[in-house]
């Protein structure tokens, strides 16, 4: 099976979460007016009183062509990976259920200055890089149990 790549935006990306950006989102001043202060870009959702964790993973770029046939979900936290050095990187989703629903299956491209935080349960490919190392901020759930792998009918390939 074939999935095109779309540009990402806040739009498209709505359903399976928030995208995490400067650009189109309002501001205000802080710092004595030093600071632009972009407030609450995205949900940080915990379910069940664990802490809020803040890493940083470093990726490895993906093989080209980039086939695909595992997504994962997280029933018990947001998810959100912001790229550190305004590396562009690749987002596969679907929307949340026991199963994987392929017709909401969706592969979006960042412009390397986009971040995206999936919502509860949408299960999304694992995270990796694009063109190069990529090392990505974090912000997930502390503790185990919050991971399950859903495999897809048959491989899929990234069309650009």
């Amino acid at each position: 099976m074939e999935l095109r790549l779309e540009q990402l935006t806040a739009e498209a990306f709505a359903p399976y979460g928030d995208v995490i950006q400067v650009e189109g989102n309002d501001f205000f001043h802080i710092n004595n007016g030093k600071t632009e202060r972009y407030h609450d870009l995205a949900k940080v959702e915990v379910t069940d009183g664990r802490r809020v964790l803040v890493s940083i993973n470093r990726s490895q770029p993906c093989e080209m062509p980039l086939i695909f046939s595992v997504l994962e979900k997280h029933p018990l936290s947001s998810q959100a990976f912001i790229p550190m050095n305004g590396e562009r990187f690749i987002t596969i989703v679907a929307l949340g259920g026991d199963e994987i629903p392929l017709n909401s299956l969706r592969a979006f491209i960042t412009n390397g200055r986009q971040g995206v935080s999936y919502h509860c349960n949408v299960w999304h490919h694992p995270l990796f890089a694009y063109e190069k190392v990529t090392d990505f901020l974090t912000i997930d759930r502390g503790g185990a149990d919050n991971c399950i792998v859903g495999q897809l009918p048959e491989p899929y390939r990234i069309i650009f």
